[in-house]
């Protein structure tokens, strides 16, 4: 034992000693034995040693005539294979800014609406009125800006008719049958109240589009709605008429006399009653802004219009009257709505809109996998013999370093791969750059690549370093696709902390991007 140490120690200094020489160059070399390496090995190169030629094609033809003293270190290695059961977790987390997908839309609106009807007199008049409308529906996407959608609306269509002039009915006969008279009836005031409450299916195509550079989206609907009415009512609100009565017998003019003089129709039965509307078809158009308020919600401002395209009034209409000895202001009066002064009946209305968009996003999918961690254990016995020898020699290597160095060249030409805002999906003319870089690596299989996620300013720091590693992890997944080993691609997320480069002008959209790079080894990712 005292030997074999003593021999140790004397070949440990005679390698100090002969590493200490200037001229000295360590060579790694294969022992003949295919369980044997060769640790060290000092040399010390004769003067006619020629330089290193290099070739074309990267090949280095060396001839060596050294005296050798070396200490060569014998390893016997005894492998076994082995491995491991265990188990991950891994989540799959919905893209938020993928904007197909299912919705459910609640509106408010506010404005003004009529029956959308005149009077055919100059004396009488219609106006429209306060309206409102709840609207709910749901919404399917199919691309990232169009949709269709159908749902319900309830709203109400309000006017308010003014009635005058004087009307004269010739030839009529008074309550004592004995003389006859032309009657006269001057509207003093009137003013009655229309409403028909509607309730509705609207379907409408959709549309919503925002650029990068904005906070906010367009949202724009257009459609038709089947609508029927659930409640139709007019009410006199003021009806006051002066009635009076000419005598050609006596030429004599009479007023407050039995049938004649002011009445107040207000309370009277023809005062209120139902109005004859048909169902109707009505042609509407939506247009505003959504503002992101999360992920899933968006809050809508904006405007909207409708309008009857068919007529609603389906009244008998008759002509302002009175009727045998009752002395009503119209024969069997129905409202304003159903006079023949009427004109056809197109409700509309127009008003401010407010409310909230949902998107259904998937919640993050959690999948456990099971998996085997494939190793090898190692057993080594090293042996240490001292040599002195002479060898001339010739090898050719390939110089593994310029085939990297020109595939990094290759790659940088088409290493930048952009994404769209809070996106992760690979666009198409991506895919094309990815597969000239599966060529390129192809080509040189000892190159390794880092592939770096990054992501702009927007966005708070957690989300954006997700965002960019979840950018390198969908490169890193195409890669491996089209056939690169996973072992050669190096996979790292860096949030918004790298400005691009290139980026001069500090546009948003140059900054969601990845870089794909050639490296040697793990510390030149780290560096």
């Amino acid at each position: 034992m005292r030997n074999k140490l003593l021999t140790l120690f004397v070949a440990m200094c005679s390698s100090l000693f002969l590493f200490a020489q200037s001229d000295t160059v360590q060579i790694l070399r294969s022992a003949s034995s295919p369980n044997h390496t060769a640790v060290s090995e000092q040399t010390i190169p004769m003067e006619d040693t020629p330089e290193l030629q290099e070739t074309p094609d990267s090949l280095v033809l060396r001839r060596f005539t050294t005296i050798h003293h070396y200490v060569d270190t014998l390893i016997t290695v005894v492998s076994t294979p082995d491995s491991t059961a265990k188990q991950r977790e891994e989540i799959t987390y919905a893209d938020s800014a993928d904007r197909r997908g299912s919705y459910v839309e609640a509106h408010l609106g506010l404005g003004i609406g009529s029956l959308g009807y005149q009077l055919r007199s100059p004396d009488c008049s219609t106006g429209p009125s306060f309206s409102a409308q709840l609207q709910i529906q749901y919404a399917q996407f199919l691309s990232q800006n169009w949709g269709f959608g159908i749902g319900l609306w309830f709203t109400n269509y309000t006017s308010f008719a003014h009635l005058g002039g004087s009307y004269v009915w010739n030839d009529q006969t008074d309550t004592d049958l004995e003389q006859h008279y032309d009657h006269t009836s001057t509207v003093v005031r009137w003013r009655e109240r229309e409403t028909i409450h509607n309730l509705a299916i609207p379907v409408s195509a959709q549309f919503q589009y925002k650029k990068d550079s904005w906070n906010a989206r367009l949202f724009a609907a257009l459609g038709l709605a089947p609508a029927f009415s659930v409640s139709r009512r007019y009410r006199v609100l003021e009806g006051e008429v002066a009635h009076s009565g000419y005598y050609p017998k006596w030429n004599l003019t009479l007023d407050d006399v039995h049938e004649f003089g002011v009445k107040d129709y207000t309370n009277e039965p023809c005062a209120r009653g139902k109005l004859r509307v048909s169902p109707q078809v009505s042609l509407f158009a939506d247009c505003g802004a959504l503002l992101p308020m999360t992920p899933q919600v968006d809050f809508f401002i904006g405007g909207y219009f409708n309008v009857s395209l068919n007529d609603a009034n389906r009244s008998e209409k008759k002509a302002l009257g009175w009727k045998d000895d009752t002395f009503t202001f119209m024969e069997e009066y129905k409202g304003a709505y159903a006079t023949d002064m009427a004109s056809a009946s197109h409700p509309w209305e127009a008003g401010f809109k407010v409310g909230v968009h949902w998107h259904y996003i998937a919640p993050p999918k959690h999948e456990i996998i099971d998996y085997f961690d494939y190793f090898t254990v190692r057993d080594t016995t090293v042996d240490m013999i001292a040599h002195s020898d002479t060898l001339v020699r010739e090898q050719v290597d390939t110089l593994i370093r310029e085939n990297i160095r020109k595939a990094a060249e290759e790659v940088e030409r088409f290493n930048k791969i952009y994404f769209d805002y809070d996106s992760y999906l690979l666009r198409e003319e991506s895919k094309s750059y990815l597969s000239s870089i599966v060529g390129v690596l192809n080509k040189v299989p000892e190159a390794k690549i880092a592939i770096d996620g990054h992501a702009s300013q927007e966005g708070s720091r957690w989300h954006n370093e997700r965002l960019a590693y979840n950018r390198a992890k969908a490169v890193a997944k195409y890669l491996v696709e089209q056939g690169i080993d996973p072992e050669r691609v190096i996979v790292v997320g860096h949030g918004s902390l790298v400005p691009n480069d290139e980026n001069v002008n500090h546009e948003l959209t140059l900054d969601r991007r990845v870089e794909v790079k050639v490296v040697q080894k793990q510390s030149d990712v780290e560096q």
